[in-house]
C-alpha cells in the first residue's frame, strides 16, 4: 500500500506528507496534481526550499489512503501509517510528517497508537498484519496467523523499541478538524452522558488488555441458553409442543444471542475508546514538542463539524474530574433543533378537480367511502416523525464521519485534545490573505459556472456532459480549507518548523526564508502549547 521508506538508505531526513478526506487518488497515483504527489506544485517548492539534510521520498511508493469521511478508515489508514514510522525506525531514518485536513487525524491517531500499544506492552492486530508485509515481524509459522493475546505480546518485543518513535522529527497538521469519539453507554457500558462517566484515573497496563467479561457473556449465553433452546426446539416431541411454537422459541434464542453480541461489541468498543481518551493526555505530552498546527480562523471544514457536535457536551476537562465529584446527574445544557417532518404519505386520491369531469375509482376511493383514509393521517401523525428523526440522526452521523457504532462524536478541536488554544492558527496576515484569496474565487467560480452553462447552451451539449466532462478549475481555491498549500507564508511555516526540528539543519533555522513576525508567531505557538500541554486547565497531564 504504501512504501514511503523505499530509500531508506540516504542519510536525509525524510518528509512524509499525508492528504486528507477526498484528497487520495482512486488510481493510486504517485504523480499528479495533488499537493501530496510527485510533480504537483506544492511537492516542487518544497523539494526546491526544504533545508539541506531533509528531504521528500525519491522513489518507492507514497503513502495512500481511500481518504474516505469515515472514522473506520482514517484509524486503518493510521495503522497502515504507523507500520511504515516503525518501518523508518527499525532501518534508522529520521522522519518529519506532513498533515493537511484529515490527513492530520490520520498522524494523530497513530502517535496515540504507538502510545496506547505501549502502555499495554502488546500489538494489535490491525497493526501487526501491515508490519509482516512490510518485513518488520515475522508472521506465523503455521500460515493461520493467529492472532492471539500472548502472540501478540511476542510480536510486541520486536518492535517494542521502533514504538518509541524516537526518530520522529517534528509533525505538522494544516487546516485539521481533530475529533474526539467517546462511548455512547449502554448495558454493562458507562457512557460519556453519564454522571459515573470519568477519564480521571491512571491506566495501568492490566486496563489495557482486551476487556475477557464480554467473552464470557458471550459463551455463558451460548451454553447456557441458545445451544439447550436448539436442541429443545429441533426435538421431535418436546412436550407435545407444535412445529411453531419450538420455531418460535428458536428465534426468540436466536435474537438473544445477537443482543447478546451487540452487548459484547459495545463493551469492547467502550472499552477502547475509553483507554484511548484517558492517554491522550499523556500522549499530547509526549509528542506535543515536535508539533505545529496551523488552521484559519475561517477554516470551513473545522467550524463545519463544531456545528454537528452534540450542543449539551460537557467541557473536556470535566471528563477529567472523579465522578464523585461531579454533579449527578448533569442535565442538558442544550437539545438538536427540531427535525421537521419532511416525508410524508399521500393518502389515494378520492376525488380530483379535473374539467371535465374524472372518476378516481369506484366504492374503495368514492368520496365518502373512508376504510384507509384514517390509517394515513395516523401513519403521518405518528410514524413519520420517527422516520424522519432517524434519517436525520443518519445524516448527521454521516457529516460527522462517526460510522464507528456505539460512539459518539463529542468535541472537534483544532488541537489533538479539545483544549483552548487561546490564539489562532495562523498569524494575523496569513489568516486574513488566505481569506481574501478564497473570496476572491468565490465570486470567479460564479463567473465560471455560468460561463460553462453558457458554452454548453450555444453548443447544444447537455449541461451534466459538461459538467462531468469538465470541473471548474478554481473551485478548491473557493475554500480556505484546500487552499492552505497555495499560500507562500503556510509553506515557509511549514519549512520553518522542518528546520528548526531537524538535527542536521539547526544552525540554518535562523536562516529560513520566513518572515520575523512569522518566525515570531511560530516561537509563540510553541511556548502556549508546552504551556497547556503541562498544565492542562488546571490539571497535570501525566506521562
Amino acid at each position: 500500500m504504501t512504501d514511503s521508506g523505499g530509500d531508506s538508505l540516504g542519510q536525509d531526513e525524510l518528509v512524509i506528507l499525508v492528504h486528507g478526506t477526498f484528497a487520495g487518488d482512486k488510481d493510486g497515483n504517485d504523480e499528479g496534481p495533488r499537493w501530496w504527489q510527485r510533480g504537483s506544485d506544492t511537492w516542487r517548492w518544497l523539494e526546491d526550499n526544504l533545508p539541506a539534510g531533509v528531504s521528500l521520498p525519491h522513489s518507492g511508493r507514497l503513502f495512500h489512503w481511500s481518504g474516505a469521511n469515515t472514522q473506520s478508515a482514517r484509524l486503518s489508514a493510521s495503522m497502515e501509517l504507523l507500520a511504515l514510522l516503525v518501518e523508518l525506525e527499525r532501518k534508522g531514518r529520521p522522519y518529519h510528517l506532513v498533515g493537511h485536513s484529515h490527513g492530520g487525524s490520520v498522524i494523530w491517531e497513530a502517535l496515540l497508537t504507538s502510545h496506547v500499544l505501549q502502555r499495554g506492552g502488546t500489538l494489535a492486530a490491525h497493526l501487526y498484519y501491515p508490519l509482516v508485509r512490510r518485513g518488520v515481524v515475522t508472521g506465523d509459522a503455521s500460515g493461520t496467523d493467529v492472532t492471539g493475546s500472548r502472540f501478540l505480546a511476542e510480536r510486541y518485543r520486536q518492535v517494542s523499541q521502533e514504538l518509541e518513535l524516537g526518530r520522529l522529527r517534528s509533525w505538522t497538521t494544516i487546516g485539521t478538524p481533530f475529533l474526539c469519539h467517546l462511548p455512547q453507554g449502554g448495558l454493562l457500558a458507562t457512557g460519556w452522558r453519564e454522571g459515573k462517566f470519568s477519564l480521571a484515573d491512571a491506566v495501568s497496563r492490566r486496563d489495557v488488555r482486551a476487556p475477557r467479561w464480554t467473552m464470557l457473556l458471550a459463551l455463558a449465553y451460548m451454553l447456557l441458553v441458545f445451544f439447550p433452546s436448539m436442541v429443545l426446539s429441533l426435538a421431535f416431541s418436546w412436550f407435545e409442543l407444535s412445529w411453531i411454537i419450538r420455531l418460535v422459541w428458536l428465534l426468540l434464542a436466536a435474537l438473544g444471542l445477537k443482543y447478546t453480541f451487540r452487548v459484547t461489541a459495545r463493551g469492547e468498543v467502550a472499552h477502547a475508546l475509553m483507554i484511548r481518551a484517558r492517554l491522550a493526555r499523556s500522549a499530547f505530552a509526549r509528542f506535543h514538542s515536535r508539533w505545529l498546527g496551523l488552521y484559519a480562523a475561517t477554516d470551513e471544514a473545522i467550524s463545519g463539524l463544531r456545528t454537528l457536535c452534540p450542543p449539551d457536551a460537557p467541557g473536556y476537562s470535566q471528563f477529567f474530574v472523579p465522578a464523585a465529584q461531579r454533579e449527578v446527574p448533569r442535565k442538558p445544557a442544550g437539545a438538536w433543533p427540531r427535525v421537521p417532518t419532511l416525508l410524508r404519505l399521500n393518502a389515494p386520491l378520492k376525488d380530483i378537480a379535473l374539467a371535465p369531469q374524472a372518476s378516481m375509482g369506484y366504492g374503495y376511493y368514492y368520496p365518502g367511502s373512508t376504510p384507509t383514509g384514517g390509517a394515513y393521517g395516523l401513519i403521518n401523525k405518528w410514524l413519520m416523525p420517527s422516520v424522519n428523526a432517524a434519517l436525520a440522526k443518519r445524516l448527521l452521523r454521516t457529516g460527522q464521519g462517526c460510522d464507528v457504532p456505539y460512539t459518539d462524536l463529542v468535541h472537534v478541536s483544532t488541537w489533538p485534545l479539545p483544549l483552548d488554544g487561546g490564539a489562532a492558527g495562523l498569524p494575523d496576515r496569513v489568516n486574513t490573505a488566505l481569506e481574501t484569496n478564497a473570496m476572491a474565487h468565490a465570486g470567479l467560480l460564479g463567473l465560471e459556472v455560468r460561463q460553462m452553462i453558457a458554452r454548453a447552451a450555444m453548443n447544444g451539449n447537455r449541461l451534466t456532459g459538461v459538467v462531468t466532462g469538465r470541473q471548474p478549475q478554481i473551485s478548491t481555491k473557493a475554500l480556505v480549507h484546500t487552499s492552505y498549500f497555495d499560500d507562500q507564508d503556510v509553506l515557509r511555516m511549514i519549512r520553518h518548523h522542518i528546520a528548526t526540528s531537524s538535527r542536521t539543519c539547526r544552525t540554518e533555522a535562523a536562516a529560513a526564508d520566513a518572515a520575523s513576525d512569522v518566525r515570531e508567531w511560530i516561537a509563540a505557538a510553541r511556548e502556549r502549547v508546552a504551556g497547556r500541554a503541562t498544565q492542562g486547565g488546571g490539571r497535570s497531564l501525566p506521562r
